[in-house]
């Protein structure tokens, strides 16, 4: 038997979480009564979720463990103002997502949250590192190479682009250092 309770809002302004087996649909309400969001549904939502936390969290804290509950089922969640769309993360892709530019993975919060990443290429091209990359990839990821610019666009969670971003700049790295090790060796 699954135990649940209402969760609560706590007096300090937090949310209190505390939901095992618990339907999405009632977390969203819970949300939109306790926090104040405006829940919009672009797609037909199913599934449970279990996540609680003994203390409150923040709204932004809210969005980010709704997020890793419900990306697993294949939905993403992001926040407008006060309203909170709920979407696949497949038509997320399509709509407006944040885009963010850089090769920095220490600047890429670990988080649920969508996003479309260019990565610029110093020293590897991005057709041949795209092709590489495309096995290592998560399903939920798309990966694209932008020749002119010589960048990758990746679409995924935050958490997940942290890990490409990880990668591709070890390899990014490596690839100038065995490049001047050549040279090095030719004189």
């Amino acid at each position: 038997m699954l135990f649940r309770s209402r969760p609560s809002r706590d007096t300090s302004g937090g949310l209190r979480f505390n939901f095992r087996g618990a339907p999405l649909e009632t977390v969203l309400n819970y949300l939109s009564e306790a926090a104040g969001f405006v829940i919009v549904l672009e797609t037909p939502v199913r599934g449970n979720v279990d996540m609680w936390s003994a203390q409150p969290v923040s709204k932004t804290e809210a969005v980010q463990l709704l997020n890793m509950a419900i990306n697993k089922s294949g939905y993403t969640a992001a926040l407008k103002g006060r309203t909170l769309v709920v979407s696949s993360k497949e038509d997320a892709r399509k709509r407006s997502i944040p885009i963010r530019t850089g090769n920095d993975p220490r600047q890429i919060p670990d988080n649920a949250e969508m996003v479309m990443q260019i990565i610029p290429l110093e020293r590897i091209d991005a057709s041949q590192a795209a092709a590489d990359l495309a096995t290592l990839l998560p399903n939920s990821a798309t990966i694209t190479a932008n020749v002119d610019s010589n960048s990758l666009v990746v679409i995924d969670t935050q958490s997940n682009v942290r890990h490409i971003v990880e990668l591709v700049s070890a390899l990014d790295g490596s690839a100038g250092d065995r490049k001047s090790t050549r040279l090095n060796s030719s004189h």
